[in-house]
């Protein structure tokens, strides 16, 4: 059965904030650990983020699904043995925004298990280091 990394995040943040943390090019890589510099072809479905980082790697992520504001799906090609999907989805909620987070697609057994295991820390520090940045930027309030 396959498994998925999900948690929720309110954010003391606009939606657009977050939106643009999370989506734009040179936004990215102030919170995605360990990458120095994001290229977006185009940020319709079918466009390519490459994810540059600092020892020379790369992961590429193929937009499957971009409604502004609201909600992106897109396939992370990275280390593991096949492609995941990873998805932010954006609410407004009283003094900010839910992110709902998705990471889906790894697979049962200890060649998954390592991914598994580095990414939903990987993630969760990284969710809360944009919610950290935004609310550091708006004072904790929208």
């Amino acid at each position: 059965m396959e498994r998925t990394i999900h948690f929720e995040v309110d954010i003391a943040a606009p939606s657009r904030d977050l939106w643009s943390v999370l989506t734009e090019a040179d936004q990215i890589h102030v919170w995605w650990e360990g990458v120095h510099a994001v290229k977006l072809s185009d940020a319709k479905p079918g466009g390519i983020y490459t994810l540059h980082y600092e020892e020379g790697k790369e992961d590429v992520c193929e937009i499957l699904q971009n409604d502004p504001g609201k909600l992106l799906r897109y396939s992370w090609k990275s280390s593991e043995p096949q492609p995941t999907v990873v998805e932010y989805r954006l609410s407004p909620i009283e003094g900010g925004t839910r992110l709902v987070f998705h990471n889906s697609g790894y697979l049962p057994g200890a060649k998954w298990d390592k991914f598994y295991q580095a990414n939903f820390i990987g993630w969760l520090k990284m969710m809360l280091g944009v919610k950290k940045l935004l609310e550091g930027a708006h004072g904790g309030n929208e």
